[in-house]
């Protein structure tokens, strides 16, 4: 089975964002980067099913040359191949753009599934998948939990609000997006990175899948950040100590005080 993990690299949600002086953007130039949280579990979830089934996984990313590192630590814990769709501006696209050159790019890669992450750690709107798949014109299940492939067939559960669970079939080829928790990302070997360093990664650039530039892939509609800003401190924490039953009677007494209890 040739499977292919669409990944994204995202500021280190641990750092102090600035704004930037454009105010549609942070601060770019100092910040560093990791691989987005969700994508690691459709990582594990295509290595192991690789391990299973045999055959071949491939990431790929659309970004900057700063996402190989991404990449190198995807071939490290199992992947074959590494592909990225040359962009140095990540922050300009939107994510139809995104969708789009994914889509023309795993167009030129063999596959039989393609999997990527719920959604992103810094936007969180889990569109691209779904616009992919769309793209690609094959099936769509999405907040994945557990995949089981039977024959030309795949079994899987999927989260649904509240956590309830729905098992689903469907048809390969198709596109997951991988909910976190379906399994338990490993660590890379160090033989493994080292060789990862060494590997080559191809690179995609827009005359590749018959573009004069990734611009060309834009929808019949557009939108656009309009501004970033740091939200505005509301109030402040208060903090008990002394005693546990103290501290709860200055709790209750708290949210009474906050009208946030009416009875008797």
């Amino acid at each position: 089975m040739n499977i292919i993990v669409c990944m994204k690299q995202v500021p280190n949600p641990d750092l102090q964002f600035q704004v930037a002086p454009s105010g549609t953007d942070i601060k770019r130039d100092t910040l560093n980067y990791r691989v987005n949280g969700f994508d690691e579990y459709a990582l594990e979830e295509a290595v192991r099913l690789k391990e299973r089934l045999k055959g071949k996984v491939t990431v790929i990313t659309v970004g900057p040359k700063r996402t190989e590192q991404m990449l190198r630590e995807a071939l490290a814990k199992g992947a074959d191949e590494a592909v990225r769709a040359s962009y140095e501006d990540p922050a300009a696209l939107n994510s139809y753009q995104v969708a789009r050159i994914l889509a023309e790019a795993v167009k030129k890669i063999p596959h039989d599934l393609v999997l990527t992450g719920v959604q992103s750690d810094d936007y969180l709107y889990s569109q691209t998948g779904a616009m992919m798949a769309g793209f690609l014109g094959c099936p769509h299940v999405s907040v994945v939990t557990k995949v089981a492939v039977e024959g030309q067939d795949l079994r899987l559960h999927r989260e649904l609000e509240g956590g309830d669970q729905e098992i689903v079939m469907t048809k390969l080829p198709a596109l997951l997006t991988i909910q976190s928790g379906i399994n338990q990302p490993r660590y890379a070997p160090l033989p493994a990175v080292m060789r990862a360093a060494r590997a080559p990664i191809r690179e995609i650039k827009p005359q590749d899948v018959g573009a004069q530039a990734w611009d060309q892939f834009v929808g019949g509609f557009q939108f656009k950040v309009r501004k970033v800003y740091l939200p505005a401190a509301r109030g402040k924490a208060e903090m008990f100590t002394g005693k546990p039953a103290d501290m709860a009677a200055k709790v209750a007494q708290l949210i009474k005080d906050k009208g946030f209890w009416r009875g008797g």
